[in-house]
């Protein structure tokens, strides 16, 4: 049978695991567990873990860490003068975990269970795929890295269960890039609850807090500036990451770093003291972050923290006492049980592969959607102004397949543009743009039902699927939210009447003017028109009234001053509510 290794990427550090025996192992490489997520180019050699971050106090400019904050970012990173994507940054990373453990083991290493956090979205968890597959690595299945370290505390079995045989457990995941946060039910079916948390809060932002006080001592006692010189920073950083973990252990540590350039052949020497006390200052406002995400977490979970009854620490940023005192206060002392915080994701994702390959293991898995996905529409019959539909909300359980029905605006419409958002705000701009998926219609009388289905897998990828229902028009699209914006199937003219959302303004929604916005002025005049020709069929006197509004709007329309054109569409639209409400 394939054996399916299970990888934890992670920012700082990254491991390698194997379930043998129902047991699951982290394969050592370089004689430990754990390899620094860091490469290094030189030349035409790609060398990764501790010799690259051993290469960065000499070649900063050569050397890259912390990549996994770049997934799903469009953008390339520039690295020895040559650009990279971040997923091949991180391919290299993953080679280098397969080689290593295939050298270990004298077996091949195909079949993976990448890690990723909850919350990474949807261009962030094809980024890691993509990873993966560049390392000439079949990923069999994308796991969070709350779930995969929840497979691994019920396997160990710390804690007799009570009850009726399941225990309510909350994952506190504080890497070095990232910051999660999950609710689980666990026992014979293990179900996450909830799940929120922060891409970017982990152990190098309390690094960054040590290096500005670094930079603070050198400009004061020695008026200099080292931002500008990439090697001084380079140490320093390592400097700061050191006293980092040193505090973990001991109330003070000196940062200490000799003949350290500052440009030209000018050095210095420095030597500062930093007190645990001085650290947790500068970190106390990442932390009350995670203690608010805790809180988001518990409430969308419908608990208290009196409902827990363990609380599991994952990432090594977890052993910084101030992160231990939070989880006392928030649930008492007696409730963390003592586990390797660095391995137990990795270890997780083995069980997981186990379970893929039908190895012994009595846990079946359920998990959530981290983000919401909705779609644009109009906030109201006869308002200009676009909010986001959710369809499938954030912490529903996965795979899952939800659909929503919506309808065209105007008789006739030629298309409808479906924009497909991630994000928990009805604001598009707050949320992140997927794609755009266009469908042409048949033609229809106005209100139409467009069907829009949306879906995640188990690796939480979107699938989408537009449909005019009766009509034999249908359109299906895996989006790549790398690709930002991506138009798939039909583009029609500008007299489309459904809204565009490059149209409007990220302050509020109001078109840029006619030209840029025509589906818009299309979608106002139209529905007056159509509420015009109801009132003369109904032989209602208000019909004239209505005729002088949309006559003065479209001179307004044709004319150069702004404040018409909003003073007679402002009077357009309150006669269409008022209308609307008789």
């Amino acid at each position: 049978m394939t054996s399916i290794f299970g990888i934890d990427l992670g920012t700082t550090n990254s491991c390698i695991s194997l379930l043998r025996d129902g047991k699951p192992e982290v394969i050592p490489v370089d004689g430990s567990p754990i390899v620094p997520s860091v490469v290094s180019f030189d030349g035409d050699s790609v060398i990764v873990g501790q010799r690259a971050r051993n290469r960065a106090l000499l070649y900063p400019e050569q050397t890259i860490a912390s990549i996994k904050r770049r997934m799903g970012d469009p953008g390339p990173v520039e690295i020895a003068g040559k650009s990279y994507s971040p997923e091949q940054v991180s391919a290299h990373i993953l080679t280098y975990l397969k080689e290593q453990a295939e050298s270990q083991l004298d077996e091949e290493v195909n079949n993976v269970v990448i890690t990723v956090p909850a919350y990474f979205s949807d261009a962030q968890r094809r980024a890691t795929r993509a990873s993966g597959e560049l390392a000439g690595l079949k990923v069999e299945r994308i796991i969070n890295e709350p779930s995969a370290a929840a497979l691994f505390y019920n396997h160990l079995q710390l804690d007799e269960p009570v009850g009726n045989g399941e225990q309510l457990a909350v994952v506190y995941d504080l890497g070095g890039g990232t910051f999660d946060v999950s609710v689980l039910r666990i026992g014979e079916i293990t179900e996450v609850l909830a799940s929120t948390g922060n891409t970017r809060l982990g152990g190098d932002d309390f690094d960054q807090k040590i290096l500005e006080f670094c930079v603070d001592h050198i400009k004061t006692k020695h008026h200099l500036d080292p931002r500008p010189h990439r090697p001084a920073m380079a140490r320093l950083l390592a400097a700061a990451e050191r006293a980092k973990i040193g505090l973990s252990t001991v109330p003070y540590v000196r940062i200490e770093e000799a003949l350290l350039p500052v440009g030209g052949d000018n050095t210095i020497d420095i030597s500062l003291e930093l007190s645990r006390e001085r650290f947790e200052d500068m970190i106390q406002d990442y932390l009350d972050a995670t203690r608010d995400e805790v809180n988001k977490a518990l409430g969308e979970a419908s608990l208290s923290a009196a409902d827990i009854h363990q609380v599991l620490l994952v990432g090594g940023c977890t052993r910084i006492p101030a992160v231990i005192r939070l989880m006392d206060e928030m649930f008492g002392p007696s409730r963390k049980p003592p586990v390797d915080p660095d391995l137990c994701v990795a270890k997780g994702a083995a069980i997981q592969g186990g379970i893929i390959t039908g190895q012994s293991c009595e846990h079946v898995f359920i998990d959530v959607t981290a983000h919401s996905l909705g779609t644009a529409a109009l906030a109201g019959e006869f308002e200009r102004r676009l909010q986001v539909v959710p369809i499938i909300p954030r912490n529903t359980q996965v795979p899952v397949r939800r659909s929503e029905l919506f309808y065209t605006v105007a008789p006739e419409q030629d298309e409808v543009n479906v924009t497909v958002y991630q994000g928990e705000s009805r604001e598009p701009e707050e949320c992140e743009l997927i794609g755009k998926i266009g469908l042409r219609l048949a033609p229809a009388p106005a209100h139409c039902p467009i069907l829009i289905e949306y879906a995640y897998d188990l690796d939480g990828i979107i699938h989408v699927r537009v449909e005019q229902k009766g009509y034999s028009k249908m359109k299906e699209a895996n989006l790549d939210s790398r690709r930002r914006g991506q138009q798939f199937g039909d583009v029609l003219e500008d007299e489309v009447i459904d809204l565009d959302l490059d149209d409007l303004e990220e302050d509020g929604g109001e078109p840029d003017d006619a030209e840029t916005s025509p589906q818009l002025l299309n979608y106002i005049l139209q529905k007056a028109r159509n509420a015009l020709e109801q009132l003369r069929n109904d032989g209602n006197t208000e019909a004239g009234d209505l005729l002088k509004l949309i006559t003065a709007y479209e001179q307004a329309l044709g004319g150069e001053d702004d404040d018409a054109v909003e003073e007679a569409e402002e009077r357009l639209l309150d006669f269409l509510d008022e209308l609307k409400a008789d």
